[in-house]
């Protein structure tokens, strides 16, 4: 169930980017804005989670490792988006493509882990999608 949430989430952001009635740029905000409050909720689970002394300074290391690949990935899509918005070349439209493919892997991994965590400890997987 998590691992078909978090290709739902996957295909969700990838599904706003490419078929939305928008323009292709609208979409690329959205699916970006998407992605960015996705983790925010992720990782402010992991502080609370933390806070509360329910996971383990090593669990946090993890999840930073991952989150921080998200991170990089995310940013590089904002950095592909702008060439764009710039140039409007097919060329820069591939490589944002390519960059906010990667960002919905990277943050699948992320929720992925999270609700991992989550589930160790009897709670409910974090919201994806829509439910955000």
């Amino acid at each position: 169930m998590r691992k078909r949430s978090t290709v739902l989430l996957a295909l969700l952001l990838v599904g706003i980017f490419m078929f939305g009635c928008a323009t292709f740029k609208q979409n690329t905000y959205k699916t970006l804005y998407s992605a960015g409050t996705t983790y925010n909720v992720a990782m402010k689970s992991v502080a609370d989670l933390k806070a509360q002394g329910k996971i383990t300074d090593a669990q946090l290391a993890e999840i930073m490792t991952i989150a921080n690949a998200y991170y990089v990935a995310y940013q590089a899509s904002v950095d592909a988006f702008e060439t764009y918005q710039k140039t409007d070349l097919a060329a820069d439209k591939d490589k944002l493509a390519v960059a906010l493919a990667d960002v919905a892997g990277k943050l699948s991994k992320v929720i992925d882990y999270v609700n991992r965590l989550r589930s160790k400890l009897g709670m409910k997987p974090l919201p994806v999608g829509g439910d955000v």
